[in-house]
């Protein structure tokens, strides 16, 4: 399904139109999971995260000054909603679950190596982000799957400038060192 501009469903919205708000909710679901996941690291908290986001944005529609992107406003609404379920449960240490693969890489347009190449590559990624903590994953996510800028990142996580490249590269540097880890673990159960 190809989606409108997010202020042609905004605006309808604001009419009365509930049609449009599910189709903007539609277009976003998949990144509002993904990132809630990021974050709570847990798929069922992750759906609660991404619906009870949903339901805000829905009352503060009409509070959307549209001086940001509209995906930098409901990131953060999710943001802080999925920091706000990590305060209430106090629990950082949990799973990460699928990471979505781009439509570029649908398994119809690929070989089965490459396809197993990357699903194992999926895998490795998954694990390495396990380790990480909860404010590093979600700024990775946010930058390399979500394709925020560090400015929007700012936005939606309310830190510096410096805190969120400080972030970025502690993450990025946590995650060669798990994925060092992991690599050797696996090469050390094939002996």
């Amino acid at each position: 399904m190809r989606f409108q501009e997010d202020l042609y469903y905004i605006e309808n919205t604001l009419k009365g139109d509930m049609n449009a708000f599910g189709l903007l909710i539609q277009k976003h679901e998949k990144y509002a999971y993904t990132l809630a996941l990021r974050i709570v690291k847990n798929p069922e908290e992750a759906e609660e995260v991404a619906q009870d986001a949903f339901m805000k944005v829905y009352h503060s529609l009409k509070t959307f000054e549209k001086k940001s992107k509209f995906t930098t406003w409901l990131y953060k609404i999710i943001y802080n909603e999925a920091l706000g379920r990590l305060r209430k449960s106090k629990r950082y240490n949990i799973q990460l679950e699928e990471i979505p693969e781009s439509e570029e890489y649908q398994v119809d347009f690929l070989d089965g190596l490459r396809s197993l190449h990357l699903e194992e590559r999926s895998q490795l990624i998954r694990k390495a982000l396990d380790n990480l903590k909860p404010s590093e994953s979600a700024v990775l996510t946010l930058f390399y799957l979500e394709e925020q800028t560090i400015k929007e990142i700012e936005e939606i996580t309310e830190l510096s400038e410096s805190h969120v490249k400080i972030l970025l590269h502690r993450g990025r540097k946590h995650m060669l060192e798990s994925l060092k880890k992991i690599s050797n673990q696996e090469l050390i159960n094939l002996l």
